[in-house]
């Protein structure tokens, strides 16, 4: 019988049932469309909605069977389409993706998961799920026997009618490592193996502009390696007790980055720290002598963060010694460019390659760092002539350090703080560049945190009567500032 696939109705010849079908199902939907909702009674909305969902699992079951059949039939011919999905795509505008994952769910339906697609055509299962047990199934070795795979997809079958999509594919997994677990084992691992790899070589780190005292760092890591940076500075970033601060008031992202520095200062003074041609790390710093003794002004961080400034200093014998210094502070990072190149200059003074470049930094900062980093002092004089290039011991050796531990106990000496001895500064009580010297006596171990809050926060460190150091705190924080003594009963030694 030749069948007319004309207008569905007022053509001339026969239509087809399918097509004069969904012309009426068009109308009703239409008619569904423009029924207002706002009268349904509240206790018939999940009625309508579970309606709803049957309907469109039966029209997505349609769909595949029409697209299986065109498949089959070779309907792509028609349009040129270089396959099913190419055609599919074009009729209903779909994705790519979308349309290729159609025609392969269509296929299954016919062929091998027959049980889904008649649960799918009664509105039993959603599309979703029909899905999710076409890829279930698929993903089991080819030598499962067809008895068993028939057993599977009637165990996700009967699942369905209590999982949603997302649980359906979990058990969906489960179902392949309990039937294959060899496979499933061997399979997983190549693909995290695969995975792996990629991560690795996609680890990219780099460094953004550096504006208004603040630097950018774009990291992207793999999971392992991550995993380490996290183990590492979950200690540090821990919230601090309670003290004479005050509850830890930072946000979690403040005290990762405080963990994040306080780690970088542990890195650089690790015995194995990295080097450069054997020069442990550092920075180079450049200040005037009278804004480090006086806590004014400004250094300038020479590093690799920036490229440009005056390429030279002029070098006097130390006879000629003037007012003026320039720092090189191992506060990590590239090492400072001073480079001797011994060409002479007018009146006897050597030129040496000495780059002033980088972001500028507080006096007040420079003379924290002072305290316990690797810095090379340059003394410079007014006319920024290079005077001397260093000055006796002034940082504190690892027996010093181990003698302020046993004195105070093997934690920061704060009040209230309980860093470990390992994760701490050695501050002079007298600033080496006030003429403090680098004895017991002058000092005391402080926790990053709180070696800035001496510095910056008005906090006053001195030595005590019984030996001990003691804290002044600001007349904000206790406008009589009495003197506080860390607990003995809390100090604990090794």
């Amino acid at each position: 019988m030749d069948i007319d696939t004309g207008s569905a109705s007022g053509g001339a010849g026969f239509a087809h049932p399918l097509l004069a079908w969904l012309a009426d199902v068009g109308a009703g939907i239409d008619a569904a469309i423009e029924c207002p909702t706002l009268s349904l009674p509240l206790g018939e909305y999940e009625s309508a909605l579970r309606q709803l969902a049957i309907c469109e699992a039966k029209l997505a079951s349609l769909r595949l069977s029409l697209t299986r059949q065109a498949e089959l039939n070779e309907v792509r011919k028609l349009t040129g389409a270089a396959n099913a999905a190419g055609w599919v795509q074009q009729v209903t505008r779909m994705g790519r993706r979308e349309a290729s994952v159609s025609v392969r769910l269509a296929k299954a339906l016919d062929q091998t998961i027959r049980a889904t697609g008649e649960a799918l055509s009664g509105g039993e299962i959603s599309l979703g799920q029909a899905q999710v047990i076409e890829r279930a199934i698929r993903r089991l070795p080819n030598d499962v026997d067809a008895e068993v795979k028939v057993e599977a997809e009637a165990f996700l079958l009967d699942s369905a009618q209590a999982l949603d999509v997302d649980d359906l594919d979990r058990a969906g997994k489960h179902l392949y490592e309990v039937i294959a677990p060899e496979d499933a084992e061997r399979r997983i691992g190549k693909q995290l193996e695969e995975q792996e790899r990629r991560a690795r070589e996609n680890r990219t780190l780099s460094f953004g502009p550096v504006r208004d005292g603040m630097g950018t760092v774009f990291l992207r890591l793999d999971v392992p390696t991550l995993a380490i940076l996290q183990a590492l500075l979950d200690p540090l970033a821990r919230p601090r007790s309670t003290g004479p601060e005050g509850p830890d008031l930072r946000s979690s992202e403040r005290r990762q980055a405080d963990a994040f520095a306080e780690f970088l200062g542990v890195a650089q003074a690790a015995v194995d720290a990295p080097n450069r041609g054997s020069i442990r790390t550092r920075l180079t710093v450049t200040v005037s002598y009278d804004g480090l003794v006086n806590k004014v002004g400004y250094a300038t961080l020479n590093s690799v963060l920036t490229d440009s400034g005056p390429a030279h200093l002029k070098v006097k014998t130390q006879a000629g010694a003037g007012a003026g210094a320039g720092a090189g502070a191992g506060a990590g990072g590239s090492g400072g460019s001073i480079g001797r190149d011994e060409s002479i200059g007018p009146g006897g003074q050597t030129l040496i390659g000495y780059r002033i470049t980088g972001p500028p930094i507080s006096a007040t900062l420079v003379r924290q760092l002072a305290c316990d980093a690797e810095i090379i002092p340059v003394v410079l004089g007014g006319d920024g002539a290079v005077l001397d290039l260093g000055r006796g011991t002034r940082l504190f050796t690892s027996s010093q350090r181990h003698a302020l531990a046993e004195r105070d106990g093997y934690y920061c000496h704060f009040p209230g703080c309980r860093r470990p001895e390992k994760w701490t500064e050695a501050h002079h009580i007298k600033h080496w560049i006030d003429g403090g010297a680098t004895d017991l006596d002058n000092g005391v171990l402080l926790c990053q945190h709180h070696h800035t809050t001496i510095h910056t926060q008005g906090w006053t460190v001195r030595m005590g009567d019984d030996g001990h150091p003691e804290y002044l705190p600001p007349p904000w924080v206790d406008p009589y500032q009495n003197v506080i003594r860390p607990d003995d009963h809390t100090v604990i030694r090794r």
